[in-house]
C-alpha cells in the first residue's frame, strides 16, 4: 500500500471541471458514496461548485501521475446569518486509490485552509448516509460530530435511510463572534 505522499494536492480551478466531472461520474457508478447518480453529474453542476468553492470557500483536487483521483470542496451559503458556516461539503476519491489515506489528507488540508483563510468560520457541515459507516468513522476521527438524524431522507436501492448531519467546530480562538 503506497503512502499518501505520492498524491499532489492543490487548489481546484475552473479548468479542472472536465476531470472532476469524470471523477464524480466514476465514483457515483462505483461506490454509491455520492448523493448524485452518474448521469446527474452535469457539467453545470461541477462548474457551479468549482466556482462557489473558489469564490466563497475551499476546493482542492488530488492528482496521481497527472490524473485527478480526488476532490473536496465546501463553501459559504452567502446568507449573512450563516456567515460563520461552510457547507455543501462533498468529497470524492477514486476507487483505485481508496484506502491509501487520500480522503484523510484532503480533509486535513481543507480544514487547515478553512482556519487560515476564513477565521470567522466556526463550523463546517456535511451529510452522510447512515449506512456509510466507514465514512462516519473517518469523519469522527477528523473531529466531526454527529448532530442528529434526518430519517428517511435518502431513497436507495433497499428503501429509505437516514442522512446523518455532522459538523466540525473550529478550535476556539481569542476572537469573539
Amino acid at each position: 500500500m503506497a503512502g499518501s505522499d505520492s498524491f499532489h494536492v492543490r487548489r481546484s480551478t475552473p479548468a479542472d471541471a472536465p476531470a472532476v466531472r469524470a471523477l464524480y461520474q466514476r465514483v457515483a457508478r462505483e461506490s454509491g458514496g455520492l448523493a448524485r447518480q452518474a448521469e446527474e453529474v452535469s457539467a453545470e453542476y461541477v462548474a457551479h461548485f468549482l466556482a462557489r468553492s473558489q469564490a466563497q470557500g475551499v476546493g482542492l483536487v488530488a492528482e496521481l501521475d497527472g490524473a485527478v483521483v480526488g476532490e473536496i470542496h465546501t463553501y459559504a451559503s452567502g446568507l449573512q446569518i450563516f456567515s460563520h458556516v461552510l457547507g455543501d461539503l462533498t468529497v470524492a476519491v477514486d476507487a483505485s486509490v481508496q484506502g491509501r489515506g487520500l480522503g484523510r489528507q484532503l480533509f486535513g488540508m481543507l480544514l487547515a485552509q478553512v482556519q487560515a483563510q476564513f477565521p470567522e468560520v466556526r463550523r463546517v457541515e456535511l451529510l452522510v448516509r447512515e449506512t456509510n459507516s466507514r465514512a462516519i468513522a473517518l469523519y469522527k476521527q477528523l473531529g466531526f460530530c454527529p448532530e442528529g438524524r434526518l430519517e428517511g431522507r435518502v431513497a436507495g436501492l433497499h428503501g429509505f435511510e437516514a442522512d446523518i448531519p455532522m459538523a466540525w467546530h473550529a478550535p476556539h480562538s481569542s476572537q469573539t463572534s
